[in-house]
């Protein structure tokens, strides 16, 4: 016992949880443009933007990405 206490940490999950509701708010604005759009164009191009949207909500929105990216502050 040489009187060194081990060193206490707290991990944050605040910026990955920011992060992933920006993603599901941009999910539901695609959503909601391709509902009016009538340019065949534009809603092809909101049709991938919106894939990829989901994509990246798929990789993000989980217990392990969330853990991998989390930041820990020292107490």
């Amino acid at each position: 016992a040489d009187g060194n206490k081990p060193e206490k940490y707290m991990g944050s999950t605040d910026k990955v949880d920011r992060e992933i509701e920006k993603l599901k708010k941009r999910k539901k604005e695609l959503e909601g443009q391709l509902r009016t759009e009538q340019d065949e164009n534009k809603v092809r191009s909101l049709e991938r933007e919106l894939a990829q949207v989901e994509r990246e909500l798929s990789q993000k929105d989980n217990d392990g990405y969330r853990r991998q990216h989390m930041t820990m502050t020292k107490l």
